[in-house]
């Protein structure tokens, strides 16, 4: 719990009293992709003693298009810090590049030769600065675009050699389940985000892994954590996290792992919760 005497040594060295680190689609974000204007609000007038940190599966760009629709940092460097890509590559402020984690030579050929045993699912191969779609198909597509994903057709053969995260595209849940069946001997960390997607990492590379790697750069490691988040890809953030948040829309397992749950479409997401950070 964060003291008289955090907040004392916060005021006192300029450091933050806490750290929120937000997920983005269905956390920050509805299915329509819109913020509550409660939330725009606070975003735009961030208290200063709460670092705010994006925690994502998406890359930068798809986050920044996402919010500047919700009027949020037009025509600026992208202002916060922020894991993304599970954890894959993390930025500090201003969109500068703090830290990538791609896959080894081996597991990067495991993971396409699974692509390749699924030509009818989409794939999307995460560079560290290019989302590359592999097997496309009408579905892969429409998530592509549904995610402001800016995608370029490929095949096995066309993805470069450093490639941080794949998501698996797939309506059909029976043929989802055969992939992660199949994709279980990977090297990798997986985890499902959205009942369409399935998300494949480096091994041991995931959003609380990146969220500590970036606040040690900062210099901000052992300032207490606050999360919020919806799936199964932000429980490793709960785990890190001083109290955890969840949307009542949220899976039913992160539910019940949430220290508090939110309904969002009242007063938005980050009203209470920082009324809670605050309060402590």
């Amino acid at each position: 719990m964060v003291g008289h005497g955090n907040r004392m040594r916060s005021s006192q060295t300029n450091l933050p009293q806490a750290i929120l680190c937000m997920d983005l689609d269905g956390t920050l974000v509805d299915e329509q992709v819109r913020l509550h204007p409660n939330d725009v609000d606070i975003l735009s007038h961030f208290p200063k003693n709460i670092l705010p940190v994006i925690a994502t599966g998406r890359d930068l760009q798809s986050v920044k298009s996402i919010l500047q629709e919700n009027g949020l940092y037009l025509n600026m460097p992208f202002p916060l810090a922020g894991v993304y890509m599970n954890g894959g590559v993390t930025y500090l402020p201003g969109e500068v590049i703090c830290q990538t984690k791609t896959f080894s030579p081996q597991a990067r050929q495991a993971v396409i030769s699974l692509a390749d045993s699924f030509p009818r699912t989409a794939f999307t191969f995460f560079g560290v600065n290019q989302v590359y779609l592999v097997n496309p198909n009408p579905f892969g597509r429409e998530v592509g675009q549904m995610h402001h994903f800016t995608l370029q057709e490929t095949d096995l053969t066309g993805l470069p050699d450093e490639i941080v995260k794949v998501m698996v595209v797939e309506s059909d849940p029976n043929l989802m389940i055969k992939v992660k069946q199949s994709s279980q001997g990977l090297p990798a960390t997986m985890a499902t985000s959205l009942a369409y997607t399935y998300e494949i990492n480096p091994l041991g590379i995931n959003k609380a892994d990146g969220l500590l790697r970036l606040l040690k750069t900062l210099h901000l490691d052992g300032i207490p954590i606050f999360a919020a988040g919806d799936a199964e890809n932000d429980l490793c953030l709960f785990a890190a996290a001083h109290t955890s948040f969840a949307p009542t829309t949220a899976y039913p397992q992160v539910m019940e792992q949430a220290d508090q749950l939110i309904t969002r479409d009242q007063a938005g997401l980050l009203t209470h919760i920082l009324k809670h950070i605050q309060l402590l």
